[in-house]
């Protein structure tokens, strides 16, 4: 008898700018793809692109990408940190963000439905000289 596992998790480094959304975005629905979560994956991949892209705006990469899925709370995590520490000059910024997804099905009238809520942090900007 083969046992699926409830918690399964990958990693990626991506690079900065486009490029690196671009690759996430497939990442992501590839990874939820295989997991058998295709119906999550167009919004989690909506959700880290979007968190992409603000860390894009305020951060220079390179990022490291995580998925982690626990299957047991019906719990999907994706978290974006950039790689290297934030330089001196950037006010604090941390150039990290976190996704959070839970999932199920409902019973409808019309047969059995997917839902998702999700969350989507990441830390506020510090104003330039702020302590």
């Amino acid at each position: 008898m083969t046992t699926v596992p409830t918690h399964r998790s990958r990693d990626w480094q991506l690079p900065n700018g486009r490029a690196a959304i671009s690759q996430a975005r497939k990442a992501v629905h590839n990874a939820l793809q295989e997991w058998g979560l295709g119906h999550t994956a167009g919004e989690v991949a909506d959700h880290l692109t979007q968190l992409m892209n603000q860390l894009n705006a305020t951060s220079r990469g390179p990022f490291d990408l995580r998925l982690e899925l626990r299957q047991s709370a019906r719990l999907l995590l994706g978290e974006i940190r950039r790689r290297s520490p934030a330089p001196p000059d950037s006010g604090g910024e941390s150039g990290h963000g976190i996704v959070a997804v839970t999932y199920g099905k409902r019973t409808t009238r019309d047969g059995a439905r997917w839902y998702t809520h999700a969350f989507s942090w990441s830390p506020p900007e510090e104003t330039a000289g702020a302590h």
